[in-house]
């Protein structure tokens, strides 16, 4: 499905319309030939459908209550969300409590029923990113407590190749989730490994990082973009 923003004519379309996807990168809007991928029915795909129906049945034993709390949560104004055209737009209390509850199963945490109560948490200050090829050590580094001890990380990375390498749509190919330990930094090697098999030099990494409280309520993304090293 695509969608567009209209002006006097046509300012902006993104998505699919039959045979073409529409996007844009830092040169502009573009077009290419774009094809219904196969459904695999990956292992993957599937776990994700049967969680998916699992929200929706665990959404109807919540109490009324605490769904209406959720409802009035979804529609706070600072719940406010900005598709790819910069077109503002809210979501239902059901589909923040199926995020909160996937953002809290990736970092290991119980699942909540009641709407969050805690403020949203900031962007945390990476100081250092670095992604590396082969065994080398792959880390985020950050300011003492940045994550510790009411806070987990979450990084979203995309990887692709650096030579004429335009900004990159962060899409969760990779997805790490972590309940951080006391310190100053993070490893997600085997993470990186597990998604990407083995990266090389000369490709480049696009990473979301987040803060995520214990309701699960993830901050604004913290974005960076690294050339892959030896």
């Amino acid at each position: 499905m695509a969608i567009h923003k209209m002006g006097v004519v046509v300012v902006g379309i993104r998505g699919t319309l039959g045979g073409l996807l529409f996007s844009a990168n830092s040169h502009g809007n573009y077009c290419r030939a774009w094809s219904k991928p196969a459904n695999v029915r990956s292992t993957l795909q599937s776990t994700q459908r049967a969680t998916l129906s699992q929200f929706a049945s665990e959404w109807r034993n919540i109490d009324a209550g605490d769904r209406a709390d959720w409802d009035t949560f979804a529609a706070d104004p600072l719940q406010k969300l900005t598709n790819a055209l910069g077109i503002d737009y809210y979501i239902s209390g059901f589909l923040w409590y199926v995020r909160m509850s996937t953002w809290l199963r990736t970092v290991g945490r119980a699942q909540i029923t009641t709407a969050p109560v805690l403020a949203k948490p900031v962007a945390p200050a990476i100081i250092e990113l670095q992604v590396s090829a082969g065994a080398s050590t792959s880390f985020i580094s950050y300011l003492a407590n940045t994550f510790d001890p009411d806070y987990d990380c979450t990084i979203e990375m995309t990887i692709g190749p650096s030579i004429g390498a335009v900004a990159q749509p962060i899409k969760p190919l990779l997805l790490i989730g972590k309940q951080t330990p006391a310190g100053i930094s993070l490893t997600f090697d085997t993470e990186l490994a597990a998604r990407f098999g083995s990266v090389v030099v000369g490709q480049k990494a696009w990473a979301n990082i987040y803060r995520q409280n214990l309701e699960g309520y993830r901050s604004a993304p913290t974005s960076m973009s690294i050339d892959v090293e030896a």
